[in-house]
């Protein structure tokens, strides 16, 4: 039996916005809650995580997911906000959000979604697909309260501007130090 990749599809961070990501951490640090971060090279928007999956279904997903990018444009996005799901009062996953005019950042994560489910490699999503950027996981409540005020106060904060211009196929294996990524294919947005 072969080993399973655990992958996903994502929109790689831009290179430039990595380090007022990282600020934003530092800034949210200060609270003192017990928060594991996003190391900055694995910064990213998820479209869609599809877990443990045989290796064999690699050429598939690309295929599948080359259709969706060839009716995609290249779109801007404004990083912008810091949110907490299930809410920013007591979070169990610290985010920063986007905010998309013409929504194509969403449309790429809902017809992605939409595309795997038909082609039977991927469970529909039950929640509407809502773009965000993970910057940590809260590990405990300790000094949550502290956290929910520093969040409040990033809750607007400009971050910056990014071309979607493309999307990944991506291995992540756990390590006790976190997550390495490796990016196994790329999908250039065409539409």
């Amino acid at each position: 039996m072969s080993e399973q990749l655990r992958l996903f599809f994502a929109v790689p961070l831009a290179a430039d916005l990595k380090e007022p990501i990282v600020q934003v951490q530092q800034q949210l640090k200060a609270a003192g809650a017990k928060v594991s971060w996003t190391q900055q090279e694995n910064l990213h928007f998820t479209l869609k995580f599809l877990g443990d999956t045989p290796p064999q279904q690699v050429d598939e997903l690309s295929e599948v997911a080359g259709r969706v990018a060839e009716s995609v444009p290249v779109h801007q996005v404004q990083i912008v906000g810091v949110g907490g799901f299930p809410s920013r009062g007591r979070p169990r996953v610290v985010w920063v959000g986007c905010t998309d005019e013409d929504e194509q950042l969403t449309r790429l994560g809902t017809v992605l979604d939409e595309a795997l489910a038909e082609a039977g490699l991927a469970q529909l999503e039950k929640r509407p697909f809502t773009p965000h950027l993970t910057i940590g996981r809260v590990r405990s409540r300790h000094r949550q309260e502290e956290l929910a005020v520093a969040m409040a106060d990033l809750s607007e904060q400009q971050i910056g501007q990014m071309a979607v211009d493309h999307f990944v196929l991506m291995q992540s294996q756990l390590h006790p130090q976190g997550a390495i990524y490796t990016v196994l294919n790329r999908f250039d947005l065409q539409g």
